[in-house]
């Protein structure tokens, strides 16, 4: 039956979480040399009660455990709810090398489909069927990616340490792996973390043979590291960096050539890259107007034109006019002193960066997108206009980057406070 079936799979999902939690308080008493009846006062339990029969502690257990191991929360969370092993195993041991290419390939395939649940089950199959290390941290950056464009960037690192850490794989991918982990780390707002892995990885780059994966991983690290760089400058008083700015564009140029050289030699490049080779021009542009205040006007002006669709003013779905508009609120945000003209075009790039957002659930345009509209609702709220109230779209993008963006977790109480409390009610 059914649901005898589903019965036995929670009474051993259950058993496993038990059984995590017992380890994990064992620790924490061998960590501090604590009795039992120590351990339950520090967790604020009955010493026969530490662990509950679902196996699954209440949030005010895993705080008190986590102190006690001095660990994170979310490292305890994570223990407790990991799967039964962290090696996949393949269900077809004498599964053959053209399996592996069949899955892997259709992966890819439905990736660019936008068929994004398909694509990470293919890549979990095909990570099970891999024959070697190499194939299965490619596999598992598959997955990352087919992760990242659903919008769930917490998967998309995971994968990506994981495959990070597996042991023998080839160098090429090894950097291939670390670039794309830089690039998730930046999107999630952990910029100094990407630097450090970005730069390791071109720094490296350079003493290992020139394969594509390599030059991939060139282009992402120069990309991730460019990002990293630009995103670390102030709005206010930026002289002082304009080092850093001519650095963030030097990586921009470089991913730009090497994007252009993989477009004329490796097959599907186009499509891979494509997107990034349009967007570097509005990145750059940001950066040109920082190493030449004389720039900053026809920058903006061409940046409008970008956002706008020559013309258009409806918001743009595609990704190069979210890079645009980033750009656009940051130059805005330094060189136009007119009230009224920054707020108006601060709206633009806003409206475009919601605009994306929704349709792809990219979510780290939805918190650029936020941190404007947060902006400009401090300004309203200073002039007596109350807080609206979350509707649905905007209750998806708050909590989706709040959940997703560990960088905007700071901001939390404000974003809440400044769209309301819930649908329908106004502060």
């Amino acid at each position: 039956m059914l649901t005898d079936e589903i019965g036995g799979l929670e009474a051993a999902r259950e058993a496993l979480a038990r059984e995590r939690l017992e380890e994990l308080q064992a620790l924490a008493r061998t960590y501090r040399s604590w009795s039992v009846k120590e351990l339950a006062f520090a967790l604020g339990r009955q010493p026969g009660r530490l662990v509950p029969e679902s196996g699954m502690p209440k949030i005010d257990l895993v705080v008190a455990l986590a102190k006690a191991l001095d660990w994170p929360v979310e490292a305890v969370v994570d223990h407790l709810v990991k799967p039964p092993s962290e090696t996949r195993k393949s269900s077809s041991p004498m599964a053959s090398t053209d399996d592996y290419a069949s899955l892997y390939n259709e992966s890819l395939k439905k990736r660019v489909e936008r068929d994004f649940t398909e694509a990470i089950r293919l890549a979990v199959r095909a990570c099970a069927v891999a024959d070697n290390p190499t194939r299965r941290a490619a596999a598992l950056v598959v997955e990352a990616q087919a992760h990242e464009a659903a919008g769930s960037y917490t998967e998309a690192v995971r994968c990506l340490r994981n495959a990070s850490r597996i042991e023998g794989i080839t160098v090429d991918w090894r950097l291939m792996c670390d670039a794309n982990l830089a690039n998730m780390l930046f999107m999630q707002g952990q910029a100094t973390h990407a630097l450090g892995i970005a730069s390791s990885v071109l720094d490296y780059a350079q003493s290992v043979s020139d394969t594509a994966i390599t030059r991939w991983a060139r282009v992402l690290a120069s990309w991730a590291r460019g990002h990293a760089l630009r995103s670390s400058i102030p709005t206010q008083n930026h002289e002082p960096w304009k080092p850093l700015a001519r650095s963030a564009r030097e990586d921009f140029r470089v991913a730009a050539e090497l994007v252009a050289e993989l477009h004329e030699s490796v097959d599907g490049a186009t499509i891979y890259y494509g997107t990034m080779a349009a967007s570097i021009e509005s990145i750059t542009l940001e950066l040109d107007a920082m190493c030449d205040d004389d720039a900053a006007e026809p920058v903006v002006r061409r940046l409008l034109a970008i956002v706008r669709d020559d013309g258009s003013c409806e918001p743009s779905l595609g990704e190069r006019k979210a890079w645009a508009a980033v750009a656009l609120a940051n130059t805005v945000k330094r060189f136009v002193t007119d009230e009224m003209q920054r707020r108006g075009i601060l709206e633009v790039a806003s409206a475009t960066l919601r605009a994306h957002a929704v349709a792809t659930t990219n979510w780290y345009f939805a918190h650029q997108h936020l941190e404007l509209d947060a902006e400009r609702r401090r300004c309203l709220t200073g002039n007596g206009v109350a807080s609206r109230a979350l509707d649905a779209v905007e209750a998806k993008l708050v909590a989706g980057v709040l959940g997703q963006i560990p960088a905007a977790r700071r901001s939390a109480g404000e974003f809440l406070a400044l769209y309301g409390t819930r649908e329908g009610v106004r502060a």
